[in-house]
């Protein structure tokens, strides 16, 4: 399996990644080491585009929440979010979800 992550702009505290591929058990955890490094050079706002995200069955083994468990004050902007990632996130207020690149965007140039 293979997911490749790309920063596509980065401002004070805050990155816009693309994360494509397929997110599994082997993959999950170098998503999640990512983003703690952005978290450790400052980062705390991600916005992150997911539309072309799969997940396996071994995602849900090792649990997509815990890819975002990189802090409380964290936030997430998440533009296409498989069903698999909306699920485990439920009402958790650190995340928004944009069903459009642009709803997105409007919220990053705000930021």
């Amino acid at each position: 399996m293979i997911v490749r992550v790309r920063v596509l702009a980065e401002a004070p505290s805050r990155v816009w990644m693309a994360v494509s591929g397929t997110l599994g058990a082997a993959t999950a955890h170098h998503v999640r080491r990512g983003l703690h490094d952005c978290v450790e050079a400052g980062t705390s706002s991600f916005f992150l585009d997911l539309r072309e995200l799969r997940c396996t069955d071994g995602a849900n083994g090792y649990g997509p929440r815990a890819l975002f468990a990189v802090g409380s004050a964290v936030r997430f902007h998440l533009v296409g979010a498989p069903a698999e990632i909306r699920d485990c996130i439920d009402a958790d207020p650190r995340f928004t979800l944009h069903s459009s690149l642009e709803s997105a965007w409007e919220q990053w140039v705000r930021d």
